[in-house]
């Protein structure tokens, strides 16, 4: 497997408050509901359940990453079914101090050595971007 990890983000709250607040997946889904429609539109067809993120990833279908691991305050993990390839998505706490935590997010991917570079950029950027989505989402209540 290949692993792409985002840079290490801080974010100013304890790790139980991180983990709590994205352990949970169906609450992306009512922030997601909130958004004026331009913005749902950019995101596309993505729908959040307690424990499964269903994306419509045209022309394959719906991909679902179901969580398969709840560590409290330090990691959640994610398995792609029905993809291509094995791919797992993992959020990593790192507690700093009380009220810090450090949040590194991975895209851990089995693909053949002549599609890393083309499809490696792209997953190292889906790492980051969901580590910057991690730390923003966080801050909301």
């Amino acid at each position: 497997m290949t692993t792409y990890s985002s840079k290490p983000v801080d974010v100013a709250m304890p790790a139980s408050t991180v983990f709590d607040r994205i352990s949970s997946l169906d609450t992306f889904q009512e922030r997601i509901n909130q958004l004026p429609e331009e913005v749902k539109a950019k995101i596309g067809s993505v729908t959040f359940t307690e424990d499964t993120i269903v994306i419509n990833a045209a022309p394959m279908g719906d991909m679902t990453l179901r969580v398969t691991e709840r560590v409290p305050a330090k990691r959640l993990a994610l398995t792609a079914e029905n993809a291509p390839v094995p791919i797992v998505l993992s959020v990593n706490l790192n507690e700093k101090d009380a009220d810090t935590t450090e949040v590194i997010t991975s895209i851990d991917v089995e693909m053949p050595a002549m599609l890393r570079p083309m499809v490696g950029p792209k997953l190292q950027e889906a790492a980051e971007k969901f580590g910057d989505m991690i730390k923003n989402l966080a801050f909301v209540k």
